[in-house]
């Protein structure tokens, strides 16, 4: 038995989308049917973004801003709305890594991991989930991790892990609060080939006096499925849960890593 996955009539915001996991996500909603404003920190590439999308047909609009910021989050939140009449779907995407260890870490780098992951998606579900409530119908799904698990934490990324543990704990708590009209989940992406990742073989490469692409081949080898994941493995998961196949689904926290963790 097959079903369709039609979002035609939904409208969508999703943050970090001008590159990489969130880009995939925005592509994947409106080839679904749904409208999709672009949010991402560089203009040109929430631009480019919103382009492809209205190039399929379906409203956009590229709307760039630091979502860590509540002044810049109601305001891209705003004129979301404005383009496309209401969101009923949020993705909160946007996220950075860096490989240090704590004791390397400065307050900063502490601060904008908890900022741009956990903050934000605390600020954009404040402001979207009421009226998504009222109108009685929202999906709202947050990027997780693998790492974000009992027993499943990677060192060297301790601040990453620790804003993934908490926006899997909001996750949970608003699943509760924004029933039964909205479900809120999280999903936990493994290993995949973006230009962040790509910016932690290097920097793994470089303190263990490897070249990255080595590392990126130890990385690959403790895949059970045996390859890295793309942005559309972890698209598919969010159109999944936006769609009627996941009408049941809420507060979970959905792992989609290729098989991580895995210990030989």
């Amino acid at each position: 038995m097959t079903e369709t996955i039609d979002l035609a009539g939904r409208r969508a915001f999703v943050t970090g989308a001008g590159r990489g996991i969130g880009r995939g996500i925005a592509l994947r909603l409106a080839g679904a049917g749904a409208d999709v404003a672009v949010n991402d920190l560089d203009p040109a590439t929430a631009a480019r973004t919103a382009d492809e999308i209205k190039g399929m047909g379906h409203a956009s609009a590229g709307i760039p801003g630091d979502v860590s910021k509540a002044d810049e989050v109601q305001r891209a939140c705003d004129e979301a709305e404005a383009a496309l009449g209401g969101i009923d779907i949020l993705v909160n995407n946007a996220g950075i890594s860096l490989y240090r260890g704590i004791v390397e870490c400065t307050e900063d780098d502490w601060d904008r991991h908890l900022n741009i992951m956990a903050k934000a998606t605390f600020l954009t579900m404040r402001r979207l989930a009421p009226a998504m409530m009222e109108r009685g119908w929202g999906r709202i799904v947050n990027l997780g991790s693998y790492v974000a698990q009992m027993n499943c934490t990677t060192k060297y990324f301790g601040p990453y892990c620790a804003a993934k543990f908490a926006v899997v704990g909001l996750t949970q708590v608003a699943a509760q609060e924004f029933a039964p009209a909205v479900t809120v989940n999280a999903v936990g992406p493994g290993d995949v080939d973006t230009d962040m990742m790509a910016r932690e073989w290097e920097l793994e490469g470089g303190r263990r006096d490897l070249d990255p692409t080595v590392v990126k081949e130890e990385y690959r080898e403790r895949l059970i499925l045996g390859r890295f994941e793309r942005p559309d493995d972890i698209a598919r998961a969010v159109l999944f849960l936006c769609s009627p196949l996941g009408d049941q689904v809420t507060g979970s926290h959905l792992i989609v890593s290729g098989g991580l963790p895995y210990h030989n």
